[in-house]
């Protein structure tokens, strides 16, 4: 495992493919740079030993900040655990355009599940204490009264 405390940023590429009519990135394509920056972030976390966890998940929100322009420069994710529970916990996300500015906040709920039968799994002591080393604060969206 990884063991660097706190949020890990990820460097992602954006595709000229990615804007939409308006000329900026499509909404749609926010939740495929989050994705890569969970995926990207849980693979260096976890290394060995944790083929029968899968994750899943089971929501997503997410907050559009600032339109986010074609850019040949890489923008960039950041990634921590915001909330830890029984079975499941939450990402945050944050994504930056490259003068370091917040587009996007992203909060995505995701459950242990044992990937051969399929049955949720509580999380366990030694991943807990794991994941706690990559807590941070609560994701700052704006919420509906």
């Amino acid at each position: 495992m990884n063991d660097t405390p706190g949020p890990t940023e990820v460097s992602l590429q954006l595709r000229f493919g990615d804007m939409d009519v308006n000329r900026h990135v499509n909404n749609v394509q926010y939740a495929r740079l989050f994705e890569e920056a969970r995926v990207r972030s849980v693979s260096g976390w976890v290394r060995d030993g944790y083929d029968q966890v899968a994750i899943h998940l089971a929501r997503q929100e997410i907050e559009f900040v600032t339109p986010l322009y074609y850019t040949p420069e890489p923008v960039t994710a950041r990634v921590w655990v915001s909330r830890l529970g029984g079975s499941s916990f939450d990402f945050g996300s944050s994504l930056a355009d490259p003068d370091g500015k917040i587009v996007a906040l992203c909060e995505t709920t995701v459950v242990a599940v044992n990937s051969e039968t399929g049955k949720i799994l509580p999380i366990s002591e030694e991943m807990r204490a794991f994941l706690k080393t990559k807590s941070a604060d609560p994701v700052p969206l704006r919420r509906r009264s």
